[in-house]
């Protein structure tokens, strides 16, 4: 669609690979600093605002290719040329760069944080084996999109990131530095809301606690005290059944 074609193509789409590759690395030094809740909000929020560039960029400056598309290639209904063209592939590349330290490896991190230990094994494998059949999805949704609604599908996946920054506002709470006891107790704490537990607007990162039990600093057993008095269920029935002993 940019216009490019042989040497320039598969430059292009080597810089891509070059950039979601080292754009990975700050996320595997900093994600546990950064939590999970900003860097989801922050990468659907850049990933939307790019998508929607391109697609105005498209609808601006761009033409319809014909029905055999730029270089007949069908898929590629709508071309665009000159210095429009290099602000598409930019936006192309900062989208990438956008999606490589957020959604990208915290994708695959937030599920196993995320569930008890008696369902962790079969809810990671299926949140594992849904992304792989989204993913298989999106690649027989994608060409035929091009060419029935051309620009427009830029605006529909921009549509998808918004609803993922709602999504992931109202509905994720923050797992970073918390263990799997913590995180359950999010979903149980009797003074949330009902069926959600803790509003997940409220919840925050506690990496700082956790690296240093890591590193031995901190007494497992005052760690575990700390926890049994920070639960959200301290106050409740089920908090006194925890610590009561059996008869």
């Amino acid at each position: 669609m940019a216009g490019l074609k042989s040497n320039n193509l598969l430059l292009s789409s080597s810089i891509q690979y070059v950039i979601n590759v080292c754009m990975t690395v700050p996320a595997l030094l900093y994600v546990d600093r950064w939590g999970r809740r900003p860097t989801l909000l922050i990468g659907a929020v850049l990933m939307a605002t790019f998508l929607f560039a391109n697609g105005g960029i498209l609808a601006s400056y761009g033409h319809y290719a014909g029905p055999q598309g730029v270089d007949n290639t069908p898929e590629a209904s709508w071309e665009v040329s000159g210095a429009p063209s290099k602000g598409l592939i930019a936006c192309s590349y900062l989208f990438v760069a956008s999606y490589a330290p957020t959604w990208g490896p915290v994708s695959w991190i937030y599920p196993p944080e995320l569930y008890p230990l008696r369902v962790r094994g079969k809810a990671v494998a299926l949140a594992t084996s849904g992304n792989w059949a989204f993913n298989f999805a999106l690649g027989y949704f994608v060409p035929p999109a091009f060419v029935n609604i051309k620009w427009q599908t830029y605006i529909v996946f921009g549509v998808f990131c918004v609803s993922m920054f709602v999504h992931v506002f109202f509905m994720f709470p923050e797992t970073a530095g918390k263990t799997l006891e913590e995180v359950e107790d999010l979903f149980m704490d009797p003074h949330g809301l009902r069926y959600i537990g803790t509003p997940a607007w409220k919840t925050r990162i506690t990496t700082k606690r956790v690296a240093l039990l890591e590193r031995g600093e901190v007494d497992p057993e005052k760690h575990s005290a700390y926890h049994n008095e920070s639960s959200p269920d301290r106050d409740s029935g089920k908090g006194t059944a925890r610590t009561s002993n059996p008869v």
